[in-house]
């Protein structure tokens, strides 16, 4: 009779509400949701250009314009007449993110073109720059300029969502823990518009490969741009690591949402307080 009676003041003693557990994995998944989604945004591996050899190779006999491969032939400096102007015209490996896109090499392999007349900056492009000189063409332009915005908003929307989130529970405020449930499904609807749209702003590209203008931009050519155009169709993009990162994040941010939509009916039934008992 005593064993009886000892075991159910343990329980009372010892024992954790089941909705503490609840809250703790809500709170761990949002952390790594919003993580995943600022890490993909801030990053610059959503695309890499690359130039295709055999390709290159191919046009360059065709339009008679003679190639010096450089660095095991992973920079291609044209030398024909035109190429003399400001150092030549170099056709690099780059990788990108939303905001920028960026040489792919070493800063040791920067400085041993810089003797053949590579320029050592600006090594980056800047998508947000006001005084951009670059024709970019209107398709790959808009695109980019959508993506920036999209995650721009996504951004504003994690932050606050944290702020609100971190009320809603400190507070104990229902109303506010639902509204960040709602707040982390926008936060993924506006990741999801800025990765589909880095996937297919290329797309146009794609549709016209053999023509020179399906994307008349100088990603992957450094210095003057004329004698390399008749080259752009071996040039290649392909999407990278960051691209992926956003869509974990993505759907981690969807299951963040449903799960503060669902710590708020908890809540309604067990405050926060009785679940610390």
């Amino acid at each position: 009779m005593e064993t009886q009676t000892a075991t159910p003041q343990s329980e009372c003693e010892c024992g954790v509400h089941p909705s503490m557990f609840y809250l703790l994995a809500t709170l761990l998944l949002t952390s790594c949701s919003t993580a995943m989604l600022c890490a993909a945004i801030m990053t610059e591996h959503w695309e890499h250009v690359s130039w295709e050899k055999a390709a290159l190779a191919a046009l360059a006999n065709a339009s008679n314009t003679a190639l010096q491969w450089l660095l095991d032939e992973k920079v291609v400096k044209i030398g024909d007449s035109h190429s003399r102007k400001g150092g030549g015209t170099f056709l690099v490996p780059m990788n990108g993110g939303i905001w920028t896109m960026c040489v792919s090499l070493e800063e040791e392999e920067v400085s041993i073109l810089a003797r053949a007349g590579f320029p050592t900056e600006p090594l980056c492009t800047n998508y947000l720059a006001d005084d951009e000189d670059e024709q970019r063409g209107d398709w790959q332009h808009r695109m980019q300029n959508l993506s920036i915005s999209c995650a721009l908003v996504c951004l504003i929307v994690l932050g606050s969502a944290a702020l609100v989130g971190a009320f809603g529970v400190c507070k104990h405020q229902i109303s506010a823990v639902l509204v960040t449930g709602v707040m982390y499904l926008l936060a993924g609807l506006f990741a999801m518009f800025t990765l589909m749209i880095i996937h297919f702003k290329r797309v146009q590209r794609v549709s016209t490969r053999g023509s020179s203008h399906g994307d008349d931009t100088a990603d992957g050519v450094i210095g003057p741009r004329y004698p390399a155009f008749p080259l752009l169709s071996a040039r290649e993009f392909t999407t990278s690591w960051s691209l992926e990162l956003g869509w974990g994040g993505v759907a981690l941010a969807t299951t963040t949402s449903l799960l503060w939509i669902l710590l708020s009916k908890i809540m309604r039934y067990n405050p926060i307080s009785s679940m610390l008992l």
